[in-house]
């Protein structure tokens, strides 16, 4: 296997406009630092097609529950001591022109002292990249996510497990090298675990038309326009409380290699939002989320993202929230083992459009958080990957009770097999 190597870390190529749940913003971080991110993968060979890894995360976090300066929660100090370990299993393989792809993901995430936290997450995913002749292509896939709503937005002593799945089939024709049409389909779900926020459980049919041009080049830009039929099962419509939206979405999205050393990724588009009973939560306006990467030399990279979305699920998962944010990620590789890199990020949250499933919302129109991270990440032989991160949240808002700060350090250790 190739050793890896540590690069600077810019941002993902763009792969579609889908969000995702995202954990607390503490264990997020852990879960990423554990990962393969600060690593270069190694393209597929035939020795790679079924990889294992297992990870550790120790962390220390000095306001578990995001509370006020000065609350006791349960009377007790807000710090704690947490553990994340982790599986993962991988199947990666191309036969001819098929490529099928399988993970799963155990992790289970321990408090030293607020054990009633304590919870296990199993994820997973099953994908066919499929393609017939030269002209006919796309995917057929199915995944499952769970992880932990952020305790700044849930009140109670128990963690608040939200479970993801979606299901999604897509083609595209080739009908030109450098042209396509397409057209795809998805089913999502949302179900929480805790019965106080079941009423926010959440379903979805997002079906999509998509025209999409490819030079030789390797750039993309795609016209999108999408649906979304979106469902609330558990709620009752009434004057107070909708139990469904309708959503239409016209995007441009794509990635374009701007120079040698830089790139435009994201998209830009228009949405509107029509809910049958609430028309005061309809929303219909810009939004987007557009990243550039910068890659000066071959040990430093800058990585600057600004976006304005509803109803993000990498913030609120499937509320009606509109955010706006912006962050920038330095990186420096010291050599090919040792990455250091940092990361700022503002964002906003307007709650005009909340149904009511973040505790506390009810008395306040929105917040600010400024997230600040230091992490250093060192891979002392090929397998093993180690590093440690210092972040630092401060969250704003106009109801005094939801302002928080939170210091959080942590260390972790992944090995693949």
């Amino acid at each position: 296997m190739t050793a890896p190597t540590l690069r600077p870390v810019v941002g993902r190529p763009f792969v579609g406009s889908r969000r995702r749940t995202a954990p607390r913003p503490a264990l997020a971080f852990a879960v990423v630092l554990a990962g393969a991110v600060p690593m270069a993968s190694p393209a597929i060979g035939a020795d790679d097609t079924f990889t294992l890894s297992a990870s550790q995360v120790f962390q220390f976090d000095d306001n578990v529950y995001r509370v006020a300066p000065g609350v006791r929660p349960f009377g007790q100090s807000p710090g704690d001591r947490i553990s994340v370990t982790s599986l993962r299993a991988a199947f990666d393989r191309q036969y001819s022109r098929q490529r099928l792809r399988a993970s799963a993901d155990f992790a289970r995430i321990g408090f030293e002292r607020f054990d009633s936290l304590n919870y296990d997450t199993q994820g997973g995913e099953l994908r066919w990249d499929w393609a017939l002749g030269r002209l006919l292509s796309g995917r057929l896939s199915f995944d499952q996510t769970q992880t932990a709503r952020d305790l700044a937005d849930v009140g109670g002593s128990r963690s608040s497990i939200v479970t993801s799945r979606s299901l999604q089939f897509g083609g595209d024709l080739w009908w030109h090298p450098d042209w396509s049409v397409g057209a795809a389909i998805e089913r999502y779900t949302a179900t929480y675990s805790d019965a106080a926020s079941q009423a926010s459980d959440y379903e979805a049919l997002r079906p999509e038309l998509r025209l999409t041009y490819r030079p030789r080049s390797g750039n993309q830009i795609a016209l999108v326009g999408r649906f979304t039929d979106g469902t609330y099962p558990n709620r009752q419509a009434n004057v107070l409380s909708d139990d469904g939206f309708e959503q239409t979405d016209l995007q441009l999205s794509g990635r374009w290699q701007l120079t040698g050393h830089s790139r435009l990724s994201g998209y830009a588009g228009f949405t509107r939002r029509q809910h049958p009973n609430l028309t005061n939560r309809d929303y219909a306006g810009p939004t987007g989320r557009l990243t550039y990467d910068w890659t000066p030399t071959g040990k430093l990279a800058l990585s600057t993202t600004v976006r304005r979305e509803i109803g993000a699920r990498d913030d609120l998962f499937d509320n009606f929230v509109v955010t706006r944010a912006a962050s920038i990620t330095p990186s420096w590789a010291v050599s090919g083992r040792v990455l250091v890199q940092a990361t700022a990020e503002w964002r906003e949250r307007d709650f005009r459009g909340d149904p009511g499933l973040l505790a506390g919302s009810a008395s306040s129109d929105g917040d600010i958080t400024r997230t600040y991270t230091l992490s250093l990440n060192y891979s002392p032989i090929d397998p093993l990957r180690l590093g440690v991160s210092l972040s630092r949240y401060r969250r704003t808002s106009d109801s005094a009770s939801t302002e928080y700060t939170a210091n959080v350090g942590m260390l972790s250790a992944q090995y693949q097999f």
